[in-house]
């Protein structure tokens, strides 16, 4: 949103539309969600710009989540000082007295903040940025310009010297040493029951492929973490769905039965580890190997028997080449803990419950689950929203294709969800895209349908409307509760003011029809969907707590 001295840069967009994509938001939260989604998925950083004060301010919920999720991003602003030092502030962000010290701000979000005080330095700022934002862990880096580095001209002639931005980018993907991989491939060789966990990682790397690879070489089911969700398509048959608090029972259970356990960018959050339960993750009694972009990540949560540090992507490539011999020739030894998932999976429920097919009206969540994954083909790119809904999806929804769910899991903050699903639009501009959120999320950032309009951009959105926040009262005292319903919203009616296709249902029959005429309308669309309040994802989480039992 042009604003302070950045409008001076805005109008030099003017006329380069064919080089820089230059979209208009509401609020510039939604703008740092949007940039957040773009950078996940493409692995390089979009650009938000405005006014020091209101990025500094409104966008920081979408840098913190860049930050914590490894997003790449780019963050331009000013300090607002006007040119006069040291007078009496009016929206300046300068750090000065009576000012708001904006760079200080930014340095505890991002992975790099500078602040130009000269035209130069601006230049020789974004391009450091930008190397900070896409090296090692990705993230949002940050340049805080002073008038001055605005309005001025660049001396070319002196030094330090400004150079073509793509020569500081070239550099190698960093891999792990030969014997490190050597030895990960002996643990992997004398291991009975192996089994990978897939984090966030493995998006970011883009090695869904080469993740596919070395677990079908080495027969290793897969599980991930809540942020991994997707890292494999989870009807691959070695796929254990998604570990932890919320996750699938039988995860939960074989990850517990295995001996090695291999990390593959993921962090072992207490959702993931379900509290360090040692029925599920426990070093005395399992191998640990870790692979992870970051060393302070590496033995962590866990010590490890051995921390391979490195781009996953890289580390991954290497040690498929390095396993081809060995998997082969230990394969017998596997075959028992893989030729037994199957049973398991049909005794554990995988993906099953019985009112994932009670058809209702208000519609039961697990049934408009269900639905969504009838009716949506397996190419559908999905941005979850923060409470109930995002886990209800991550439970009940089993992707049929690799890197195809995005989810707020660094903040998991509510709103994240459609501001999201619009900036993933403009990546997967030929298949659908669906932004899955609850009524109390969706009106948080519900401007973000104005530029989906705007730009011709015709995401789905699916609305879980209960009228409550309904993590929140499910942890309330039955009879007790205080600040968590809603007065009642038509959130379709909400979107039909935009201009775009809005519809609310109250019965799970009414529900495939809707996508069908949201799909067939072109439009940014909505469907509203009054479900059931009274299920609760601790209905079916107390499972977890028993996960180790036999």
């Amino acid at each position: 949103i042009p604003g302070g001295g950045t409008g001076q840069i805005f109008s030099l967009l003017y006329g380069k539309e064919d080089r820089i994509k230059t979209i208009l938001v509401r609020h510039e939260q939604v703008a740092a969600i949007m940039a957040d989604a773009y950078g996940r998925a493409t692995g390089r950083p979009a650009a938000i710009m405005g006014q020091g004060l209101f990025i500094g301010s409104n966008a920081t919920f979408g840098i913190m989540e860049a930050m914590l999720s490894s997003s790449p991003m780019l963050v331009i602003t000013d300090t607002s000082d006007g040119g006069v030092a040291f007078h009496a502030a009016n929206q300046s962000g300068a750090g000065e007295y009576g000012s708001i010290d904006l760079p200080t701000i930014f340095k505890t979000m991002t992975k790099y903040t500078s602040l130009a005080t000269t035209p130069k330095e601006a230049v020789l700022g974004i391009q450091l940025a930008l190397k900070h934002a896409t090296s090692g862990r990705p993230g949002p880096a940050c340049v805080v310009m002073r008038s001055a580095a605005i309005g001025g001209e660049v001396d070319m002639e002196t030094p330090p010297f400004v150079h073509n931005t793509a020569g500081y980018m070239n550099t190698a993907k960093p891999q792990s040493a030969p014997q490190d991989i050597q030895r990960a491939v002996e643990i992997l060789s004398q291991s009975r029951r192996p089994v990978l966990v897939a984090g966030n990682g493995v998006h970011m790397s883009k090695s869904h492929d080469q993740l596919r690879e070395l677990a079908e070489m080495w027969g290793m089911p897969v599980a991930t973490s809540y942020k991994g969700k997707s890292a494999i398509a989870e009807t691959h048959p070695l796929s254990l769905g998604m570990v932890g608090v919320y996750g699938q029972d039988t995860a939960n259970r074989v990850v517990g039965d295995a001996d090695t356990v291999l990390v593959v960018g993921a962090k072992l959050t207490p959702q993931d580890t379900v509290g360090e339960r040692p029925d599920i993750f426990d070093p005395k009694r399992q191998k640990i190997i870790q692979i992870d972009i970051d060393d302070r990540n590496a033995g962590w949560t866990f010590p490890v028997d051995l921390g391979l540090i490195g781009d996953a992507g890289s580390i991954l490539t290497q040690l498929v080449e390095a396993s081809r011999e060995p998997a082969s020739s230990t394969a017998a030894s596997r075959e028992e803990w893989t030729g037994g998932l199957p049973q398991r999976k049909q005794e554990l429920g995988f993906y099953q419950d019985p009112e994932m097919q009670l058809d209702s009206a208000p519609v039961k969540p697990q049934r408009l689950v269900a639905l969504l994954q009838e009716h949506l083909p397996p190419e559908t790119v999905f941005a979850l929203d923060a409470g109930n809904n995002r886990t209800w999806m991550a439970h009940f929804y089993q992707s049929r294709q690799a890197n195809t769910f995005f989810c707020p899991g660094g903040t998991a903050g509510m709103g994240w969800g459609l501001p999201a699903a619009v900036g993933l639009k403009l990546v997967y501009p030929d298949r659908p895209v669906v932004c899955v959120t609850g009524d109390g999320g969706y009106m948080m950032t519900v401007n973000a349908l104005s530029t989906a309009m705007q730009y011709d951009l015709p995401i789905l959105c699916i609305v879980f409307n209960d009228g409550v926040l309904g993590m929140v009262r499910h942890h309330q005292t039955p009879g007790r509760y205080i600040a968590s319903e809603f007065a009642v919203t038509d959130n379709s009616a909400v979107a039909r003011g935009f201009g775009c296709f809005g519809v609310q249902i109250g019965d799970s029959r009414d529900l495939p029809g809707a996508i069908r005429d949201a799909q067939a309308s072109g439009l940014p669309a909505v469907i509203d969907v009054l479900i059931d309040r009274g299920p609760s994802p601790d209905d079916w989480r107390a499972n977890v707590r028993r996960a180790g039992e036999t």
